[in-house]
């Protein structure tokens, strides 16, 4: 029996849920193997995603029992990248790899992945324009499409509506720019020992590297020749939350405890913690678009689906229509509103569960706002992406924990980077 937590069951409604399970049981109609198939996934989402995950493998092993799905947990994205890099050389490949978008370049380049273009073209129920553009695009290569959409995500400002009013703030007008976040997150520190305005947190790194983009600045030239992380722009990002740290009023990488025990004001963290969150903070939450400063530009994140190139036709067709099918309308509405995540069907977010979700609950929608000015982390399709921004994290950690020049930090830092760019050349 598939499990599903009571609080999942409020958002969605008995009567949705059910709705959505006849229809995913009714989806699989058409589709047929004449030989029992064994297919593998391996995924990198865990919390609320993993078992959204698993109950969408169930249901799809319900729907197709010629196909036998296995689905197995490899860890976070960086532990599944690094098994499936060792498992390319072993020849011993999953089916299907869950992968984040910036990781996938390394596998596409090195010819281990399925390009799906003929796929799409053979396959009457599905087509490019079913697919938020914007999502659908973080899989396309030189033309070609090498994976389908499964959880993306950009990064919103989570906020404690609590101590907003405590410090006599309006909750319903949070900071639109980064010098509103400090005069806020002044404000809020002034509260008592042990708050903090604002929590620094980078993620992967890909929040940081949004805070570059949003002060002005690129993190890397477009040909992948060189980081920039030594401009003006990229100091002048870290300069501002180091002074944050400096003054007291933020604390860097705080951590969900902290956040959760209602510590913090504000915090920049993927939409994807939206369920995690509204089941465990104890105050007012509120989300909010992301802060700028120069531009609104937010880093879009998640992972696709990947077929490899190395198993059976066979294998290959079962493969599509487990894709196909958890990118359906109706798993896609579940799967948003079981995760947070976004939606990257466009007849989901366009359905009206789904404007009825964003009356119910306007937080939901606020990743969807920013798909407008949002971009792919690794849009420059940087193999060496993992490697690379471990320098950057690297530099971000060094400066403000160890209260180093922000300048000199990144300048080391960017010669660091550049030497591996010139080995991948």
């Amino acid at each position: 029996m598939i499990k599903i937590k009571k609080k999942t069951l409020l958002r969605i409604g008995w009567l949705t849920l059910f709705t959505l399970i006849v229809f995913m049981l009714m989806s699989g109609a058409g589709f047929c193997v004449r030989k029992s198939v064994k297919i593998t996934m391996w995924y990198s989402v865990g919390g609320n995603p993993r078992r959204a995950t698993e109950a969408l493998v169930k249901w799809f092993n319900k729907v197709y029992p010629e196909v036998k799905m296995k689905a197995v947990y490899s860890g976070n994205y960086e532990d599944t990248t690094q098994k499936l890099l060792a498992a390319v050389v072993a020849g011993n490949t999953p089916t299907i790899a869950h992968m984040a978008h910036c990781y996938a370049p390394q596998l596409v380049k090195k010819g281990y992945i399925q390009a799906l273009d003929d796929f799409i073209a053979k396959d009457p129920e599905v087509s490019e324009d079913d697919f938020v553009a914007s999502l659908y695009k973080t899989n396309v290569y030189q033309g070609k499409v090498y994976g389908v959409p499964y959880n993306c995500s950009n990064p919103v400002m989570y906020y404690n509506r609590d101590l907003f009013r405590k410090a006599g703030l309006n909750p319903d007008n949070p900071p639109k720019t980064w010098d509103e976040v400090y005069n806020v997150a002044k404000k809020i520190s002034k509260l008592g020992e042990g708050i903090y305005g604002y929590d620094i947190e980078r993620g992967s790194g890909w929040i940081s590297q949004g805070y570059v983009w949003q002060f002005g600045g690129e993190w890397i030239k477009p040909d992948n020749s060189r980081v920039l992380w030594d401009s003006k722009e990229s100091i002048a990002a870290l300069s501002f939350m180091k002074k944050m740290v400096d003054d007291g009023i933020a604390v860097y990488k705080g951590g969900v405890k902290l956040n959760i025990g209602g510590k913090v004001g504000m915090v920049i963290g993927s939409t994807a913690s939206l369920t995690y969150l509204e089941e465990r903070c104890p105050y007012d939450l509120g989300v909010a678009v992301q802060p700028y400063k120069v531009r609104k530009m937010v880093p879009l994140g998640g992972g696709s689906l990947y077929m490899f190139k190395n198993i059976s036709e066979a294998e290959k067709q079962a493969a599509w229509k487990f894709m196909k099918y958890v990118t359906n309308p109706i798993n896609q509405m579940f799967w948003a509103v079981s995760t947070g995540y976004m939606a990257s069907n466009k007849k989901a977010v366009n359905s009206a569960l789904m404007e009825k979700r964003f009356i119910d609950d306007p937080r939901t929608q606020v990743t969807y706002l920013q798909l407008p000015y949002s971009r792919p982390e690794d849009d420059t399709w940087l193999a060496p992406f993992l490697e690379v921004r471990d320098i950057f994290n690297d530099a971000w950690d060094r400066c403000i924990l160890n209260n180093l020049d922000p300048e000199k930090v990144l300048k080391e830092a960017t010669e660091k980077a550049n030497k591996i760019l010139q080995e991948y050349k």
